[in-house]
């Protein structure tokens, strides 16, 4: 007989970890509503109370659950901060308290994946390799280095095991994400599969280094003309999918500033430098660096800024892009007709939502700021009240849209810790002529035209054709709607289960009748004077019916 095991019991110490963590945070509700209880003991589960919580403290409580399991879920909780049309406002500020913060390993465990990655002769490239880490984190940590000709450098070295850790908590998040969408724990509004996708690509790619060194070599081309940006040389003979060598940034790291260390240098000047890079990136290169945090910035040579750390990216379409353009220059100018038009394009928005509600909701938000001078206003409390606003309205917009505002509003965060006069919005206000002059580049504009127009055309000697389709299938009574079932795997696997279980039961009883008929006649063999066959009957019985018992109580639901 062939017994269903379920997946979770494949990672049955980690689904204990999470139920006993959140169980110890006040979160027992949530156990129960995710179908955890059978992972806690059994005093435990009798003491799971609904407890009177504010949405708020709920909020403090789920970050703390999040930091505590680690990684994969830190990263899921940081995704999530950077969507405020999923959450409410007060969720959204305690996931952005999320620190990506952990003690390092031991050399001797990390030098295990620099000998899998470069072989064991490795040393041969170095002069030597600091064994004390300069700087750790969930996913990798750094260490000073000299190559053999005495450049100095920095390797970052992914954590051994960390892929298949991440894997196991993403199938993890995955089954966890799945119930709670079956009782209905997440707004109708949120595509459930849709954020776990995103989130997994996201993490994938943050865990392939080649794809990192990639993208410094597309920001080091994109500012080839701007010798006040640096961007680390990689050497990359010695990198791989989990090592990254480049060389060292000598500077002055953001977020160790002091007003001794910067006391010649011309903040003012080296805030609106970072501001009108972060711009350039966005609007014009389409392809920016999402989490330039004053940890990942340099201030070199008194003069220039360096970016490290290329793992989390922003890329948008050369649409998306001049429409963000729109959007950001709408806001400063306080166009909530525009505004509104350009949300309704690129969001998704329901379809009971009113425009003219809508657009009265901005332009309210736009009066607050009303009479104000662009550089009295903090735009970091324009993106969060315009972010509360397609909240109130369950607008989802596209992914790289809030890595956009969060970019702009962790930059302005930056500019301002440097420089306590700086306002981007007139760093905004005096980039619009670079904007324009790169929308009207006559080769920019050309190819542009042709795409497009090629693009129409084809469009246009579509649509007959596939009009004509649709008509004759109307027609011919041929038209059909094809409907996607969702979630439905779990149902059909507690069906199977509830079927196994009701079969076992039936078999059961069929051996209990079976056997008591026999133990009423003189049937040979026999044991203790009863027939051997009708003994053997109750002891499988007895043995089915235990294991079924126990199958019930591990569920958690009796």
């Amino acid at each position: 007989m062939r017994f269903n095991i379920s997946k979770k019991y494949r990672h049955l110490q980690r689904y204990q970890e999470i139920a006993q963590i959140l169980f110890t945070n006040g979160l027992g509700f949530i156990v129960d509503r995710l179908d955890l209880k059978k992972f806690l003991p059994f005093k435990k589960r009798l003491k799971i109370e609904e407890e009177d919580i504010t949405e708020q403290n709920l909020a403090s409580r789920v970050r703390t659950v999040l930091q505590e399991l680690g990684p994969t879920f830190i990263k899921m909780g940081q995704l999530i901060s950077t969507r405020p049309d999923l959450l409410p406002p007060d969720f959204i500020k305690e996931l952005r308290k999320l620190q990506d913060e952990v003690d390092p390993i031991a050399f001797s465990e990390i030098e295990q994946v620099i000998v899998d990655e470069l072989g064991a002769d490795y040393e041969k490239n170095f002069k030597y390799i600091e064994e004390e880490a300069a700087a750790a984190a969930s996913i990798a940590q750094i260490h000073r280095a000299v190559l053999k000709d005495g450049t100095p450098v920095m390797m970052k070295i992914q954590r051994p095991g960390i892929k298949k850790k991440s894997r196991v908590d993403m199938e993890i998040l995955t089954n966890l994400a799945q119930i709670a969408d079956e009782r209905d724990l997440f707004p109708d509004f949120v595509d459930v599969d849709e954020l776990i996708g995103e989130f997994r690509d996201s993490l994938m790619k943050e865990l392939d280094f080649r794809r990192e060194v990639s993208n410094m070599d597309r920001f080091r081309n994109n500012f080839s003309d701007n010798p006040r940006i640096v961007i680390p040389h990689v050497y990359k003979d010695l990198s791989s999918g989990r090592i990254i060598v480049m060389e060292e940034i000598e500077g002055i790291q953001l977020n160790e500033i002091t007003p001794e260390k910067v006391a010649d240098v011309d903040t003012k000047n080296l805030a609106d430098l970072g501001a009108r890079a972060l711009m350039k990136q966005i609007f014009i290169d389409g392809f920016f660096h999402a989490d330039p945090h004053p940890g990942n910035i340099f201030i070199v040579d008194k003069e220039k800024i360096a970016y490290i750390d290329f793992g989390l990216i922003g890329q948008l379409t050369e649409e998306v892009k001049t429409q963000f353009s729109m959007l950001f220059f709408a806001l400063m100018y306080r166009e909530s007709g525009v505004i509104v038009d350009i949300i309704m394009d690129i969001g998704f928005v329901p379809f009971d939502v009113s425009h003219s509600k809508l657009e009265l909701e901005v332009k309210d938000l736009i009066n607050k700021y009303y009479g104000r001078d662009l550089g009295e206003i903090d735009f970091m409390s324009v993106f969060d009240d315009f972010q509360r606003v397609l909240y109130k309205f369950n607008i989802k917009m596209p992914e790289d849209f809030f890595l956009l505002l969060r970019a702009m509003a962790v930059s302005e965060g930056v500019g301002y810790y440097i420089d306590p006069s700086f306002n981007i919005a007139e760093t905004g206000r005096d980039f619009l002529p670079e904007l324009l002059k790169s929308k009207i580049d006559i080769k920019d504009t050309g190819g542009f035209l042709f795409s497009n127009t090629l693009r129409l055309r084809n469009a246009v000697r579509r649509v007959p054709g596939k009009m004509g389709k649709m008509i004759d299938k109307l027609i011919n009574d041929n038209f059909t709607i094809n409907f996607h079932h969702r979630n439905l795997e779990n149902l059909i696997n507690k069906m199977d289960i509830i079927s196994n279980r009701l079969s076992i039961s039936l078999i059961i009883s069929a051996l209990i009748i079976g056997s008591s008929v026999l133990l009423h006649t003189d049937m040979s063999p026999q044991i203790f004077d009863i027939p051997l066959l009708g003994f053997l009957g109750f002891v499988l019985a007895g043995v089915l019916g235990f294991f079924l018992v126990i199958a019930i109580i591990r569920s958690g639901r009796f």
